[in-house]
């Protein structure tokens, strides 16, 4: 069904749903005309189909809030700002009315404005709102897009930046989409960008000093802006009245100097936009009148100065010829300078004033060592210039100065000490100079000897010198002070030192008559000269001769003195033959002090020649069980002598036990001397302990077995012979038969080396080894008479075989008389239990006896037995 409304010129398309009573009928309505201006305020109840009641109330399902009235029953669509569909719902309070609430469903198609091909912005506009070119009333929908149709690449959602592309005509469309029935709405935007007019800024033109401000005397504003500048004029910003008009382009600066001095002036020239949506653009030429300051005819001289004079005042620089200058900013400077020498560069700044001469001081930070220094100031500024007045300052400020060293605690003193009679020499080293002049040094010397203020000019050469005092002026032996008291320069710089105090020794020469003494001694031995009257001195050093049998000439020695003695060792490698020697001693010397003096003492000793070495047997063997001892070697008198090595001093005990190796014998005579030494090899023969072959020592006792059997079992069997002992150390024959009590003793024995094993083997046998089946005989009959034949009852080897059987023996009627078992295998005819006979002896007659094997679960075996007496 669809409902029209007189006062609307659109198509207003209804749709029912559902049929009401007092609030009407469910109602759909689209509004494509958006702008039409009858369409702009909207009343819902009568929208409503099926006669809705007056009265009621309306609820705004989409929260809009556009209502115009306080009834709330009329809405202003052109405040919804987004195409779409909306709803509002009808609602009355009646209980008469079967349905009281409808709805109201509007759908409204899109508007996206008016077409406009007059839109204008200028180029530096980077936010141009394209909405603002596509009408206001009503508002175009917001939920649109807009379409780049130029490509320009400038375009953000709504906004255009016009600097991007630069001036130009560009198109651009907004699209509203398309809603129900009504279709999509596009409009368009033709948008020129117009330029700017150039230039805009400003520019400095700097005119410094007098020349360059005549050289200045016509100037055309126009030279300092671009060619093709937009159409604009000349003004004149700091009234000098060098602008006449608005053709006016030409000023001299030569006549803004002569009427208003120094200073900044400025000119604008203002250009004119093309179209009004530009601004006008102003560019200025700012003209700055300097003034040059001229001091090129100053100069900087410092004083050059003792090192260590500079704690004592600060190092001050004066700048003379400084200009008179008046009309100045501010008459105090900030000067920058270097100073380059020994030390890094060194950098500062310091305030001056406009005076001449002025001085300014180097900061104490500024601690200069011996050199020459060059200083240049780098850099003048006033101190204060606001207008920028001063462009330029001439100056050519350099000079140089020294600091000239002096020598105190840089000067390293080496005296050594001096024997009597001896010049003593000083050398002077100043440490890391090249120093190449005189010092005059003032000294003293005390202690053992005196010279008091005493000065002497020396000359260095590469930082050193040296001073020599004659000997005769030290003549007493003893400890001297040497002390500088002033060190004084070719600069006229003067040290006092205070710590060049240094000792040096007077030392005395040694005593010529010594004492010698020296025993005689045997070839190959060293000599020992006792040495006496050595007064005074710790280490001699001595040089000596000899002559005799033996020749050696200036042999020097050094050796310790105590409590005025020592001993010379003569080595035995300078005495090599025998016979008398003589030693002459020719110079002592203090190792010391260096101190020496001659002499010609003599000594002579007597050399022995050496006994023959004695004769030995080259090989000497032993047992190793007889553990043989020195004592026991070849030959071995009183004068006989046993070693170790053939360098050993120390001979052997005579119960020091032999080892296998090489010994050396020598002999001693009457003189003591003992002969070189013979080798002699021993050789310990070792035999091997004696071992048993796995299950060697079990054997079955019914086999009777013998040592032979065992020996056989020994490993080494097949080598050597096997001795036997027993437990105290008997020998035993191999046929001796073996037995489970004793212990055996096994020893291999060589033949050859006639030598028996250091180590026997202890061997216990088991007699218990025996098959099962073994056959053994039971007696059935004895004779206990005591005739020494068969007088007992045993059971031949069966405790080698059931070594824990047992046996019982009854009488006829039952009676238990005897229990036997390994341990008592024997029955003489006696009764255990209650006697047959007072004595317990029982009668002749026939027995009985239980054997039990107790082995493998075998049942017992009986029998009878005849006793016999």
């Amino acid at each position: 069904m669809i409902k029209t409304y007189p006062l609307l010129l659109i198509l207003l398309l209804v749709k029912f749903y559902a049929f009401g009573q007092c609030a009407g009928q469910d109602t759909t309505i689209t509004i494509c005309d958006y702008s039409n201006i009858n369409n702009q305020n909207f009343n819902l109840l009568n929208a409503l189909n099926g006669n809705p009641t007056s009265g009621g109330s309306w609820t705004d399902n989409n929260n809009l809030n556009v209502f115009t009235n306080s009834a709330h029953d009329e809405i202003n669509i052109w405040q919804i700002n987004q195409s779409g569909t909306y709803s509002y719902t009808y609602q009355v309070n009646s209980s008469s009315c079967s349905n009281n609430s409808a709805t109201l469903t509007l759908i409204i198609g899109g508007y996206a404005g008016e077409d406009n091909y007059n839109a204008n912005a200028c180029e530096d506009d980077i936010g141009v709102n394209l909405f603002q070119f596509i009408s206001s009333n009503p508002n175009p929908h917001l939920n649109g897009y807009w379409v780049d149709v130029s490509n320009t690449g400038a375009l953000t959602n709504n906004t255009y930046n016009a600097s991007v592309q630069g001036p130009g005509t560009y198109t651009f469309t907004y699209n509203v989409s398309s809603q129900n029935i009504c279709a999509t709405h596009t409009i368009t935007v033709e948008l020129t960008v117009h330029p700017l007019p150039t230039p805009k800024g400003s520019i400095e033109y700097e005119v410094c000093g007098l020349d360059e401000i005549a050289n200045h005397s016509t100037i055309d504003l126009n030279t300092y802006i671009p060619a093709g500048s937009s159409n604009g004029y000349w003004s004149d910003d700091s009234g000098t009245n060098e602008i006449n008009g608005n053709s006016d382009t030409i000023i001299d600066i030569q006549n803004i100097f002569n009427n208003f001095g120094y200073g900044e002036y400025s000119f604008s020239h203002t250009a004119i936009p093309n179209h009004p949506i530009c601004e006008f653009q102003i560019f200025t030429v700012i003209i700055k009148i300097r003034r040059k300051l001229d001091f090129s005819n100053a100069t900087l001289e410092i004083e050059s100065l003792c090192e260590n004079a500079i704690a004592s005042f600060p190092i001050e620089a004066q700048i003379i010829g400084l200009p008179s200058l008046n009309n100045l900013p501010s008459n105090t400077f900030v000067i920058t300078y270097d100073i380059n020498g020994p030390i890094n560069i060194y950098a500062e700044s310091t305030q001056i004033v406009l005076n001449s001469p002025t001085n300014f001081k180097l900061p104490n930070t500024f601690t200069p060592t011996p050199g020459v220094y060059h200083i240049e100031i780098t850099e003048i500024e006033i101190l204060n210039d606001p207008d920028e007045l001063i462009c330029e300052i001439i100056y050519d400020l350099d000079t140089t100065f020294e600091i000239y060293p002096v020598f105190e605690d840089d000067i390293i003193i080496d005296i050594a000490d001096i024997c009597i009679g001896e010049d003593l020499l000083i050398d002077f080293d100043i440490a890391n100079s090249t120093l190449n002049e005189d010092l005059i040094i003032d000294y003293n010397i005390s202690g053992a000897n005196t010279l008091s203020a005493n000065d002497v000019t020396l000359n260095f050469s590469n930082g050193t010198s040296a001073l020599q005092i004659p000997g005769n002026l030290l003549p007493n032996s003893g400890t001297n002070q040497l002390e500088i008291t002033k060190i004084t320069t070719v600069d006229g710089c003067v040290t006092n030192p205070t710590n060049l105090n240094f000792d040096f020794e007077v030392f005395e020469n040694p005593n010529p008559s010594l004492t010698v003494a020296i025993e005689n001694i045997c070839l190959g031995d060293d000599a020992i000269a006792a040495l006496g009257n050595l007064t005074g001195i710790n280490q001699l050093e001595i040089e000596y001769s000899l002559t005799g049998t033996n020749s050696v000439n200036n042999e020097t020695e050094i050796i310790s003195v105590s409590n005025a003695n020592a001993q010379l060792v003569i080595l035995e490698s300078l005495l090599t033959n025998a016979g008398a020697t003589t030693i002459i001693v020719h110079e002592l010397t203090n190792a010391e002090t260096g101190c020496s003096n001659t002499t010609n003492i003599n000594f002579t000793f007597e050399v022995y020649p050496l006994p023959n070495p004695p004769d030995a047997p080259p090989l000497q063997e032993f047992c190793e069980v007889d553990a043989a001892t020195v004592s026991e070697l070849i030959p071995n008198q009183s004068s006989i002598f046993w070693y170790a090595s053939e360098n050993s001093q120390n001979s052997l005990a005579d119960d020091t036990p032999l080892s296998n190796g090489t010994y050396w014998v020598a002999q001693v005579d009457a003189n003591g001397c003992y002969s070189n030494k013979n080798p002699v090899s021993v050789l310990i023969n070792q035999i091997p302990t004696a071992t048993l072959l796995p299950a060697g020592d079990e054997f079955c006792g019914a086999d009777e077995p013998s040592l032979l059997d065992l020996s056989n079992n020994i490993t080494q069997f097949n080598q050597y012979q096997i001795h036997w002992y027993d437990q105290n150390g008997n020998p035993l024959s191999e046929d001796t038969l073996l037995s489970e009590t004793e212990v055996y003793y096994a020893y291999t024995y060589d033949s050859v080396t006639d030598c028996e094993a250091a180590d026997g083997l202890a061997v216990s046998v088991s007699l218990t080894v025996c098959d099962e089946d073994y056959d053994f005989f039971i007696p059935d009959a004895f004779s206990p008479n005591k005739d020494g034949v068969n007088d007992v009852f045993r059971i031949p080897d069966i405790e080698y075989i059931y070594p824990d059987y047992t046996y019982e023996i009854y009488n006829r009627y039952g009676k238990l008389l005897y229990e036997g078992d390994i341990n008592r295998p024997y029955w003489n005819g006696e009764a255990e239990s209650e006697l047959v006979l007072s004595d317990g002896v029982v009668p002749n007659g026939v027995y009985f006896y239980i054997v039990n094997f107790n082995k493998n679960n075998i049942s017992p075996k009986q029998g009878r037995l005849y006793l016999n007496r």
